[in-house]
């Protein structure tokens, strides 16, 4: 996928949504996928996986993203968790302590384990 497009999809596997992103995660993209990401989260059932395995570059836009999400999943009760980060997209993680926030696994199989 073009790195300067954005996108999303989602996939039910047993009681986990699966939510697939792709390309970059900042200021000029987020904005594009926010309402869908929300709609999406709110149709889950009791787990949410973000799978970032195609996303190579996340900005505080991207981030906050993510945490207003997380918010929303704890109003509703769902659990949530993180998999598949690109080496730069886990070192911002680290910076800003997301690992504090979000359960994070190296792959989706992982995660769905």
């Amino acid at each position: 996928m073009n790195e300067d497009k954005v996108g999303l999809h989602s996939e039910q596997i047993g009681e986990v949504l699966v939510i697939h992103i792709q390309g970059n995660m900042d200021v000029h993209n987020t904005h594009k996928i926010e309402q869908n990401l929300i709609s999406m989260v709110k149709s889950a059932q009791k787990s949410v996986i973000y799978n970032l395995s195609e996303v190579p570059f996340i900005s505080s836009a991207g981030l906050r993203m993510l945490v207003t999400s997380l918010r929303l999943c704890q109003e509703l009760k769902i659990t949530i968790s993180i998999c598949g980060l690109q080496p730069a997209v886990e070192k911002v993680f680290d910076i800003v302590g997301m690992q504090q926030l979000f359960t994070i696994y190296p792959d989706l199989n992982s995660a769905l384990n």
